[in-house]
């Protein structure tokens, strides 16, 4: 009689890369929702209000996330 052992490896994204990688999704949406010129202008100055520099960026991608923007 042999003894042959098979080894059954499972994959599994930890829960905490999952959870940071939600987090990453959630704040990105916010910042593509609530953009309007606002966190650029720390860098930009007036000109980050009045170009909207991450709202013409992802203009199509706010669309399809469901926010109206004119």
């Amino acid at each position: 009689m042999s003894n042959k052992q098979i080894a059954v490896e499972e994959f599994r994204v930890p829960i905490l890369a999952g959870g940071i990688l939600l987090a990453i999704l959630l704040f990105g949406m916010f910042i593509v929702g609530y953009d309007q010129g606002h966190l650029l202008g720390i860098v930009f100055g007036q000109e980050a209000y009045e170009e909207n520099f991450l709202h013409e960026a992802f203009h199509d991608m706010r669309h399809a996330a469901g926010f109206p923007c004119h």
